[in-house]
């Protein structure tokens, strides 16, 4: 009768542990699946044009972990596999002004979708932050004046 009761218990104990994983590996599964914070951001023109390649920053406000994900040709990003909470956008693309959005809360296993509008900036603010106004520039442009003036100068001696 012993041996039948031990037999039984180890019987119970090894499918327990056989059925432990799989639990767990649900578990795991819905854990895992997260929030999907997705957008689309255009340009503020009247036509509305989708913007690609922007990098677009989403930022969890409470624990300050950052996740980037960049537009398509589409002007649409998305990333899933975010915890819930409350979440900062941030989107930059030289040539337009940087988009800081309100903080949105997303819940487990829920959608947010964001439409973004972005303006282009100004050229000559764009021409000096692309750095194509550099020091040198400069010099060659301030010689060329010195050049040109020396050159007036003996032309009216002569």
């Amino acid at each position: 009768m012993i041996r039948i009761s031990l037999l039984a218990t180890l019987i119970i104990c090894v499918s327990i542990s056989l059925a432990t994983p799989s639990v767990h590996a649900q578990e795991a599964d819905v854990m895992d699946s997260g929030a999907t914070m997705r957008g689309e951001i255009i340009d503020t023109s009247s036509e509305q044009k989708p913007i690609e390649e922007v990098q677009v920053k989403i930022i969890n406000v409470k624990t300050e972990n950052t996740y980037t994900v960049t537009t398509n040709i589409d002007g649409i990003y998305e990333k899933k596999g975010l915890p819930s909470g409350r979440y900062a956008i941030v989107a930059y693309k030289k040539g337009y002004k940087p988009h800081v959005g309100k903080s949105k809360v997303i819940v487990a296993d829920g959608e947010f979708f964001d439409q973004i509008k972005m303006e282009k900036q100004n050229i000559i603010i764009a021409f000096f932050q692309r750095g194509y106004f550099t020091w040198q520039l400069f010099i060659g442009f301030a010689a060329g004046i010195l050049l040109m003036l020396i050159i007036i100068s003996l032309r009216s001696r002569a």
